[in-house]
């Protein structure tokens, strides 16, 4: 596959524009938030309800919007995968939506009738959940709930300050953990936080030529590790997921290069690696915001498995069997999953014995 570079998109902050449902919406958590969209200059207004889609500029503005607005549903719900491909996890659903502005994002199709990005911030009821969550006959040690299900925990977290009422809250708990999945720098708020190994931190990773090519609006690769370094030196755990892996002309030299930089910079306790798998329909929505992409015609040459448009299996095992003799030469006996892959390929790709502990479990 070849990666040609799109028209460039327009250029502003990742948050343009906050908008708080009237009625709707904690009047305590959306004024300190209104105070620090004053402080960085970020337009604050109340709506009466949240703003649809139009057209492709439409969309590309709305990628600049958060909407604040309370929870109705559960914030913690249990994930099954449909094919049995995926450990049973918890996920707590803080955010929907993302700002960055990547071109594979499954986030198209899940939230393609409300494409903005929004943030839940009745609080006391996510608090109560946890408690009542944490009260359950789990059977392990530690229960982690994923944040990085269906939004970026830390993209925003400049304005809502999320993390500091969060991570202190978990931090008490005998046993809950916290996953934060993401691609942002977003960091400053996590330092001073009394965590007590109860947060770990898991930055969402690709090689240099597919990050600038598919990845806009999010940090450089090595902006990203160098942020994972220094919340591993503030005494969080951290991991990586290197998804969705790309098979294109000399793909291994870009991906060499990726391991070479955490390895030079940090001591992930894991890797996670998944390859792209499109759901059916989802280049369509591709479609409509890039419409230009080389994702489109990549789509004629994937095959279907397990309910996804996937690379073929000898194409996905040299990859992971690649990447994994990477990862172990340059960092030892480092625990490596794949993410949601039939058994076959975990056993062809060496990783059979494994405790097939992947990052969304503890």
């Amino acid at each position: 596959m070849e990666f040609v570079t799109p028209k460039k998109l327009i250029q502003h902050r990742l948050v343009s524009q906050v908008y708080a449902i009237k009625g709707r919406t904690d009047m305590e958590s959306a004024e300190r938030i209104r105070k620090n969209c004053e402080k960085l200059g970020i337009p604050f207004t109340w709506e009466n309800e949240i703003p649809r889609a139009g057209t492709l500029s439409k969309l590309e503005r709305e990628r600049g919007i958060l909407v604040l607005i309370n929870r109705r549903s559960p914030f913690i719900d249990s994930f099954k995968h449909p094919k049995g491909l995926c450990y049973p996890f918890h996920k707590l659903s803080v955010h929907n939506n993302c700002n960055f502005w990547c071109e594979y994002c499954y986030l198209y199709m899940t939230f393609f009738m409300r494409p903005q990005s929004i943030h839940f911030v009745n609080y006391e009821d996510m608090l109560k959940e946890i408690d009542d969550f944490s009260k359950l006959n789990i059977n392990r040690k530690f229960q982690l709930l994923n944040l990085g299900e269906l939004g970026d925990p830390l993209a925003t977290d400049d304005l809502t300050g999320f993390s500091r009422i969060v991570i202190p809250y978990v931090a008490k708990k005998d046993n809950v953990k916290l996953l934060f999945l993401t691609k942002s720098i977003q960091i400053a708020n996590l330092f001073d936080l009394e965590h007590n190994n109860r947060t770990i931190l898991s930055w969402s990773l690709n090689c240099d030529l597919i990050a600038e090519k598919l990845e806009h609006r999010a940090p450089p690769p090595l902006e990203r590790i160098k942020a994972a370094m220094k919340a591993q030196k503030a005494g969080y755990e951290i991991r990586f997921r290197i998804d969705p892996l790309f098979w294109f002309e000399g793909w291994q030299k870009q991906y060499a290069s990726l391991i070479e930089n955490i390895a030079h910079y940090t001591t992930p306790g894991l890797f996670t690696l998944g390859t792209y798998r499109p759901s059916q329909g989802l280049v369509n929505h591709i479609r409509a915001r890039f419409p230009k992409s080389n994702l489109i015609k990549l789509e004629e040459k994937l095959v279907q498995d397990a309910g996804k448009k996937r690379f073929s299996d000898d194409r996905r095992i040299e990859i992971y069997r690649y990447l994994t003799g990477l990862i172990r030469d340059k960092m030892g006996k480092v625990k490596v999953a794949l993410c949601k892959e039939p058994k076959r390929i975990w056993q062809a790709s060496g990783l059979d014995n494994e405790d097939r502990i992947c990052n969304c479990i503890d």
